[in-house]
């Protein structure tokens, strides 16, 4: 139903003429874990299945049509992209990055690691009150901040996270 109606909206926009001058973001507040790792509910853990998630960003006028890319980037990054597009100047100490770059193909960096945070989930089930975690392209890595201890991953050797390297050094 998604394709169906974000569809219909593509569409009107075309029907309007409005398309080549609109900015159109696809994305999602977070994965699904969908019983990897042994869960099911959806909730403060850093694996990829949940972190990675979709973003979609079309400016006809402004943005190269069908780039694909593998670039991190944190949902921080949307505020400064937007204002740039919106020609109002970037206030001093905003935390993202613009994407413009990475959104014109003109280049394929834009950060060399992310940074994630959880606080306080409200979830059904006790978990630890502050997570915070690092990912670069090779290594992941959480903290459990109440209970001293984390999970770090080789992503190359590992890609689906189950060999836990947080004792191993």
């Amino acid at each position: 139903q998604i394709d169906h109606d974000f569809g219909r909206m593509l569409y009107a926009l075309e029907d309007s003429g409005q398309a080549e001058n609109t900015i159109v973001i696809f994305t999602s507040d977070h994965g699904e874990m969908l019983g990897d790792h042994g869960i099911y509910w959806k909730g403060p853990y850093f694996y990829d299945c949940a972190m990675r998630v979709p973003l979609i960003i079309r400016w006809p006028a402004r943005y190269r049509a069908g780039l694909r890319t593998d670039a991190m980037v944190e949902m921080v990054d949307l505020a400064p992209t937007l204002l740039e597009a919106a020609g109002v100047p970037v206030p001093e100490g905003i935390q993202g990055r613009s994407m413009t770059p990475l959104l014109r193909g003109e280049t394929a960096v834009h950060r060399d690691s992310v940074y994630m945070e959880c606080y306080d989930s409200s979830v059904p089930y006790e978990v630890p009150p502050m997570i915070s975690g690092v990912r670069t392209r090779t290594h992941k890595l959480s903290y459990f901040h109440s209970q001293k201890t984390g999970e770090l991953y080789d992503l190359e050797r590992d890609p689906g996270e189950f060999v836990n390297l947080w004792r191993d050094g």
